[in-house]
């Protein structure tokens, strides 16, 4: 979520209309991870410096003229079709979204039942994809690790949760890791394993 987060902060501060979709936070908690990047106040120190906080985000609405659109739906019942005609509606009022973050894409149910929890989430994610090349926006989400990811050093595709389809879908995949060491020094790893537009195999610790 921290990372959708400072990828949808990243391109609406460059001048895009960012969609970013969450199932399971609260949003407050999502607006805040926002109000942390733009002021560099940690979340839990947000409430006693107010009035840098509510001049900042001033700042940001008179100069900004794009958007930031955080929504939270529900899970479990929301399929890509319902997503793509979201979209759509907003296109008619006006706003072409530029940049789409699902937060996450195992919460998104497919259109059809397909009896099969593997082909569904595969199908799911092929959705995903078309619906961005569709509607020429870019599209990030995030999956869960599974059992053998917990505590790795790097996270690799294989220990993706679910279907491998998702992995194989995908254009760009990047991995987050936390040993027990690094998660009490808050520290994290994170590797590029799978990239069509330049290298992967790189791991940044």
């Amino acid at each position: 979520t921290t990372i959708l987060t400072k990828i949808a902060n990243t391109a609406f501060n460059l001048g895009f209309n960012v969609l970013q979709i969450f199932f399971e936070d609260n949003p407050k908690i999502v607006q805040r991870k926002h109000f942390t990047i733009w002021t560099g106040i940690e979340p839990d120190n947000l409430s006693n410096h107010k009035e840098q906080v509510v001049g900042k985000i001033k700042e940001i609405k008179e100069t900004m003229k794009n958007k930031l659109i955080l929504k939270k739906l529900p899970s479990d019942s929301l399929t890509m079709l319902q997503i793509k005609n979201a979209l759509r509606k907003m296109v008619a009022d006006g706003i072409k979204i530029d940049l789409i973050l699902l937060d996450y894409i195992d919460c998104v149910v497919p259109d059809k039942n397909l009896g099969d929890e593997w082909k569904s989430e595969g199908s799911v994610m092929r959705a995903f994809e078309a619906m961005c090349h569709e509607m020429n926006i870019v599209g990030w989400t995030a999956t869960q690790g599974n059992r053998s990811s917990i505590s790795s050093e790097v996270v690799t595709t294989d220990q993706m949760g679910g279907s491998i389809k998702k992995a194989q879908v995908g254009h760009v995949i990047i991995s987050v890791a936390k040993t027990l060491q690094q998660k009490e020094m808050k520290l994290a790893t994170i590797a590029i394993t799978k990239s069509r537009i330049g290298d992967d195999g790189i791991v940044f610790e």
